[in-house]
């Protein structure tokens, strides 16, 4: 009887060690649940205080890197009296190309969609400012140029410059 007793004994303090170590596993659950939140929560906060000003900074550059990008406004800062249309393509891209390199990095804190809208109004516009040339005689002077650019530009239901920033802000508006 003695054994049947032992027997009894071990399975009862194997249950109670059982209860126990359960007790102990969903305490310890329950505790790191508790301090995984504690830490999303101030991941959050943090993330609200230091990258959303970030972020919004991101598309305040990149509007204003389309407007200074727009043909119209290019043709009206870049032009200068006795200018030639060569020289002043050359510097309308030469313009285009140094904002969209000083604007590059900004592409992490807006979403792809974003900025491949950003992308596509630059060649866009690379490709209205060629087309211009095109339509400009070889010793054609820098208002031939700008009003071959501002004749296509009118063409345009919304020149893409328009477009992409019309997509940045309904994007930052999502975010808000």
């Amino acid at each position: 009887m003695d054994g049947y007793r032992d027997v009894i004994e071990l399975i009862a303090l194997m249950v109670a060690i059982g209860g126990v170590i359960g007790v102990v596993y969903l305490l310890l659950t329950k505790h790191f649940e508790f301090q995984r939140e504690t830490h999303l929560r101030e991941w959050n906060q943090k993330k609200a205080k230091d990258y959303l000003p970030i972020q919004m900074q991101a598309y305040e550059r990149l509007i204003l890197f389309l407007e200074r990008i727009h043909p119209e406004r290019l043709v009206f800062r870049v032009n200068k009296p006795g200018m030639s249309a060569r020289l002043m393509q050359s510097d309308v891209l030469k313009v285009i190309r140094d904002e969209f390199d000083h604007n590059l990095t900004q592409q992490l804190y807006i979403s792809n969609e974003a900025w491949a809208s950003v992308v596509a109004a630059k060649e866009e516009t690379i490709k209205i400012l060629n087309k211009a040339a095109e339509n400009t005689p070889k010793d054609g002077t820098s208002l031939e140029f700008s009003a071959a650019i501002l004749q296509l530009t009118q063409r345009m239901t919304k020149a893409p410059t328009d477009v992409a920033a019309e997509i940045l802000k309904a994007e930052f508006r999502r975010k808000l």
